[in-house]
């Protein structure tokens, strides 16, 4: 049975009203989304041997009968991955019944809320705003109590996700390299987020040639890695913050994407660009040096992205910080977001391992 999202109307308070209008649009689209709050976990056991029977049932021990060390290493990752599939699956069911129970929580919060507010029909104008405001504050304060809990649950699934693929977790039961060539993930793809980069950086998409903002830097992960330790950000965000530049430029300062005019590592376009181009002109620097990209991007984050700054900061690892970063920062479609995390996990475990 679907979450009632509908909320009472108050004609006698419009700036009340509009706000409660708004939320009811929203939880609508966000129940919709994630389910009625009956999804079903699956279990490890309901997905047991089922990579051992599509061997029997395929021809791949008939073709291949003579590497029979082979066909059993394919058997046993194949159950291997069947496992993960479902321990992430019913972690997945769980983030999606979480959502519900926490919306029809907030749902019900809302509603008391909003009865006591007393009937402002003949309350003078001053009064009446102040109430409606003051309803709305508490009502933020709810929204802000649900979006904790159902961020809590999604970095769960995500932690969860990067310990199956971390070959350095200590997650048991997992086969991190199953039936692949090792645990290395995709380079830069070329799908952005602030510019929604599909052509590539220059030099690595197609069609993507242009450089106005002239000759870029190629930099390493490393050397971004540690100037953004040196600035104060842990570990952890560093990993997510770098597994969004290999998606959005492949660490080129001189990513350009024409069909946006979006440049740089997190590849800023429209007025963001415009900002960049300032604030390198305000420091006497090159727009394409990365220090100076990675200056303007912390400048953001401590001023007009404060709100990503924060979630970035309550992330708990690398794959969420990616995540946040990705949906608060670069504010892209989405589509590429697992790249993101998987990047992130992959830097975190790379640069665990180099020496300072």
């Amino acid at each position: 049975m679907a979450v009632d999202t509908s909320l009472p109307s108050r004609p006698d308070a419009p700036i009340l009203n509009a706000f409660v209008g708004h939320i009811e649009a929203v939880l609508a689209k966000l129940v919709k989304a994630v389910g009625d709050g009956s999804a079903k976990s699956i279990t490890v056991d309901g997905l047991q041997g089922l990579g051992e029977s599509q061997l029997k049932d395929g021809d791949l021990v008939t073709k291949y009968h003579a590497q029979q060390s082979d066909a059993t290493k394919y058997r046993d990752d194949l159950n291997s991955l069947d496992s993960n599939i479902a321990q992430i699956a019913s972690k997945s069911a769980d983030v999606s019944n979480t959502v519900t129970t926490e919306v029809e929580g907030l749902v019900k919060n809302v509603k008391g809320i909003i009865a006591d507010v007393p009937n402002l029909t003949d309350v003078p104008l001053p009064r009446s705003i102040e109430l409606q405001i003051t309803a709305i504050d508490k009502i933020d304060k709810e929204v802000d109590k649900t979006a904790k809990a159902v961020s809590d649950a999604y970095e769960a699934l995500d932690d969860h996700a990067g310990k199956i693929t971390d070959p350095e977790s200590d997650h048991s039961g997992s086969a991190p390299n199953s039936i692949g060539s090792g645990n290395q993930f995709p380079a830069y793809t070329g799908s952005g987020g602030n510019g929604r980069n599909t052509s590539g950086p220059a030099g690595l998409g197609n069609g993507a040639n242009a450089q106005p903002i002239g000759g870029g830097q190629k930099v390493t992960a490393k050397k971004i890695y540690d100037y953004l330790i040196s600035k104060g950000f842990t570990p952890a965000q560093a990993a997510g913050i770098l597994g969004n530049m290999q998606v959005e430029s492949g660490f080129d300062t001189g990513a350009y994407n024409p069909g946006e005019g979006a440049i740089g590592l997190c590849q800023w376009e429209g007025g963001r660009r415009a900002n960049l181009e300032a604030f390198a002109a305000s420091q006497g620097r090159s727009v394409t040096d990365w220090q100076t990209q990675v200056d303007f991007m912390i400048h953001e984050l401590k001023g007009s992205e404060s709100s990503a700054y924060g979630h970035l900061t309550s992330a708990s690892s690398a794959g969420a910080a990616a995540a946040a970063f990705d949906q608060y920062y670069e504010r892209s479609s989405g589509e590429a977001r697992g790249q993101r995390v998987a990047n992130a996990n992959s830097i975190a475990s790379s640069m665990a391992g180099v020496a300072a």
